[in-house]
């Protein structure tokens, strides 16, 4: 699958790389890493995301940032889609090109003409990875920097449990091809907006637990995020704090949109959240998952998810 999904970039004459929206740092990594290839390459290529006016800035630092743009060119023959269980996450639908559908995601229909999906894998950085090693390409510093930003941040700076040998190797390579593990981890992790700090000290204060502090939940609403000047992408992690909890193995978050609720699902690995997320025809990993829901409230949703967990 790697020599043909190879050949269909080595043939395509315009190629647009698609994030998905609300993008995390393993669909940007996996993403630029790719447009820096195809670039040196000589190849005509853009960036897309549909939801580029809330892009996280912690990933600014990476190269051509600003290229990122949420209008598709009229014509392109192939669509490279990174780390997108569906085309419904990028906000697309099938038109007249091929589609490359690049991931990691269990929960990945397999949307794409051509797909290459590596469910052990704990990161589509690597997966990217392993498509142009296996293709002799010279991987450049750029393009090392955006690998290990999406392999360190799909893995919590190699703190999940999704991390293994295969993991630390390619990490390693990559710091040979130039990466500072230090410069990427402080402007990733120290980037933090006064908006996303207020939204943490709201969750912090407002969280409950649940189930003997086994489940700990919060909901996010529309008033709050207008009240902290927080937007989507400053929620990005902070369920994490709440998983932290030493008696917590599961943390809920709920944040409402305007015609839906986001929900955010994580684990200690014990429970495996993407299952709970597949039936809202959600999906991810065993230890982080979600889903988004409409035409219900929620509170009777999170009474929902808590009862689904104490049942199991």
């Amino acid at each position: 699958m790697y020599e043909k999904a190879w050949k269909s970039i080595l043939e395509a004459r315009y190629i647009v790389i698609a994030s998905h929206m609300y993008p995390d740092g393993d669909t940007l990594g996996s993403s630029f890493a790719l447009y820096y290839t195809l670039k040196k390459m000589g190849k005509k290529v853009k960036l897309y995301n549909a939801t580029c006016n809330d892009l996280p800035k912690e990933f600014s630092f990476l190269k051509d940032f600003s290229k990122i743009n949420s209008k598709l060119p009229l014509e392109f023959d192939l669509l490279i889609t990174c780390d997108s269980s569906s085309l419904n996450k990028i906000g697309l639908q099938k038109g007249n090109f091929q589609i490359l559908n690049i991931d990691h995601h269990k929960s990945n229909n397999g949307f794409g003409d051509i797909n290459v999906i590596e469910e052990d894998f704990s990161s589509t950085g690597l997966v990217v990875y392993q498509l142009l090693e296996k293709n002799g390409v010279t991987i450049t510093k750029d393009c090392a920097i955006a690998l290990y930003s999406s392999i360190a941040d799909d893995t919590g700076f190699f703190r999940y449990g999704n991390i293994d040998k295969n993991c630390f190797d390619v990490a390693g390579k990559l710091v040979n091809y130039g990466v500072n593990p230090k410069e990427v981890s402080n402007a990733i992790n120290s980037q933090v907006s006064l908006a996303k700090i207020r939204l943490r000290a709201y969750m912090l204060n407002n969280f409950i637990l649940h189930n003997d502090a086994q489940i700990a939940s919060i909901v996010i609403t529309k008033e709050v995020l207008k009240a902290t000047g927080a937007k989507r992408s400053d929620t990005k992690n902070i369920i994490s704090e709440l998983r932290d909890l030493a008696t917590v193995k599961v943390a809920i978050m709920l944040l409402e949109q305007d015609d839906f609720i986001k929900v955010s699902l994580r684990s200690d690995g014990e429970i495996d959240v993407s299952l709970i997320a597949m039936d809202f025809n959600g999906g991810g990993h065993k230890s982080a998952a979600g889903f988004d829901v409409t035409n219900v409230k929620a509170t009777e949703l999170l009474q929902e998810l808590i009862n689904r967990l104490e049942g199991r």
